[in-house]
């Protein structure tokens, strides 16, 4: 991660009471400050106008491509973990085995309560296998509309679908595997249908592909029981000579050319360590080949006049932008885009085993969502909807909070740069077109003080977002600036973050 300014500083205070920079210096600054990286926010079939190509697969060529600019301004998206692994719906709160490490962690044997092991054998018996919950994984209730609709009023402007997990199940038809939801489970094309949703929406739609699995005879490591070590079927398996060329490469120039997705994500390409199941996701010397899977995709775009986007796992040399997973102390402000993905919960996909006291509260995840977007980042917030296509009320709840919160403070996110300094303290910066925003992850109470340098000049305009009361008074004193605030937080409570719009 690196520090490094994002934009040029547009001031600096001389101390009370001498003039800062003059208003226009200021508004022209901040619009260079963000010209590179905005665009109008444009639907999924707008024409490209940034790659060129054409692609070859090697780093130096795959370098070249540009990140997108529906990318930069889009600031939240959606993560949608849904497989077999939402029948069983169940993570040990022990250890990282999380619901959707199902298929791996039942094959741990071990003696404590929260044993994947101890559970499965307990609810369902021995002789019940993984495969078992695929009919199972019914999505009966699966609306994709709804889906789309509940993303829309939550205020993303992507999605993300795991179309293939670690354990192997794709929710898309393909010519190299019975193992998918087309064939067997729901027998639909779960990926086209919200593909399809989506079509006249203003979502970008991605997908999530893992390119190891956890068992899987190609890659030398089939699956067996848990309970009596014997082998067990691969249900849907259809044998190949090569994983990479005549599994792994057909499955993503399927989804390349049958989905024709706006972003790829990839995971799974890294591990072969021994998590106490066997070996995983894949050999060690094992070369995915991605840029050959890259340049594909980056061609077909060319073609189609298509931004695309890749991220950081595909270990090809080359990536978009960079990943970091999970809950993090603190992030940093980075020159480059990057995307922080999260859980609302512990786990990713469905689970009835969540820690209350582990869910993150609907104020949190709004304060992440600044705090990312001021380290010039995206935040792909997970959901995992229930084997039947629903999604949680508690998840639900979460995702229309944030999007009652961005409707009056969208501004101050979408479309946004950094600025030189991402925070002070509990208050975090975005510069906007036109704007300087000053962001409280709390409501501060009836003043805040925020630095001097703040590209702030005398006779400044601020607006508190979603108070109808008129302009801000605001002061300069011993080097600082002192805002008054109203006696109320405006919108859903204190505990949300504030928006103060320095025009």
């Amino acid at each position: 991660m690196t520090d490094a300014a994002a934009s040029r500083r547009n001031g600096r205070d001389r101390g009370t009471p001498h003039a800062g920079p003059n208003r226009r210096a200021f508004l022209g600054g901040a619009a260079l400050a963000g010209a590179a990286a905005l665009a109008p926010l444009r639907g999924p079939a707008a024409l490209a106008a940034t790659a060129t190509g054409p692609y070859d697969p090697t780093p130096d060529s795959l370098n070249k491509h540009p990140v997108a600019p529906w990318y930069r301004d889009a600031k939240f998206g959606i993560f949608i973990h849904w497989g077999v692994y939402s029948v069983p719906a169940w993570g040990d709160t022990v250890d990282y085995h999380a619901a959707e490490w199902y298929f791996y962690a039942m094959r741990i044997s071990a003696a404590g309560k929260d044993s994947t092991y101890q559970h499965h054998l307990s609810t369902y018996g021995p002789s019940v296998a993984y495969d078992d919950f695929i009919p199972r994984f019914s999505a009966k209730r699966y609306d994709p509309h709804a889906w789309i609709r509940l993303f829309e009023r939550a205020g993303a402007r992507y999605f993300v679908l795991t179309s293939k997990h670690h354990d192997g199940f794709q929710l898309f038809p393909n010519a190299v595997s019975r193992r998918n939801s087309a064939v067997l489970g729901p027998r639909r094309d779960l990926v086209g249908e919200l593909f399809a949703a989506a079509r006249h929406s203003r979502l970008r739609r991605g997908l999530y592909y893992s390119l190891g699995e956890f068992y899987n005879p190609a890659l030398g490591t089939p699956p067996w029981d848990p309970y009596t070590r014997a082998p067990v079927p691969y249900t849907g398996y259809v044998p190949v000579e090569d994983y990479v060329a005549d599994y792994e490469h057909v499955h993503l120039r399927t989804l390349i050319d049958r989905y024709d997705p706006d972003l790829l994500w990839a995971d799974g390409q890294n591990w072969h360590e021994d998590l106490g199941a066997g070996s995983i996701f894949c050999p060690k010397d094992l070369d995915w080949r991605s840029g050959e899977v890259l340049a594909y995709y980056y061609n077909r775009a060319v073609e189609r006049r298509r931004d695309v986007m890749v991220n950081d796992r595909f270990r090809a040399g080359h990536a978009d932008f960079a990943v970091s997973e999970g809950d993090k102390s603190s992030y940093k402000l980075r020159s480059t885009p990057w995307e922080a993905c999260l859980t609302m919960g512990r786990s990713w996909g469905y689970d009835t085993h969540e820690d209350p006291a582990r869910i993150k509260s609907e104020p949190a995840l709004v304060q992440l969502l600044v705090d990312i977007v001021a380290k010039n980042g995206n935040l792909l917030l997970n959901i995992g909807p229930r084997h039947d296509g629903t999604i949680g009320d508690w998840q639900r709840e979460r995702l229309i909070a944030i999007g009652d919160w961005l409707r009056v403070n969208g501004s101050a996110i979408y479309g946004t740069t950094p600025w030189q300094r991402a925070q002070d303290g509990d208050v975090r910066y975005t510069v906007s077109p036109g704007a300087f925003n000053i962001i409280p992850l709390r409501w501060p109470g009836a003043t805040l003080t925020v630095p001097g340098d703040l590209p702030i000049a005398d006779g400044a305009r601020m607006r508190l977002l979603g108070h109808h009361g008129g302009p801000l008074d605001w002061t300069r004193q011993d080097g600082a600036i002192v805002i008054t605030l109203p006696s109320r937080a405006p919108g859903r409570g204190p505990d949300y973050p504030c928006v103060i719009a320095v025009d």
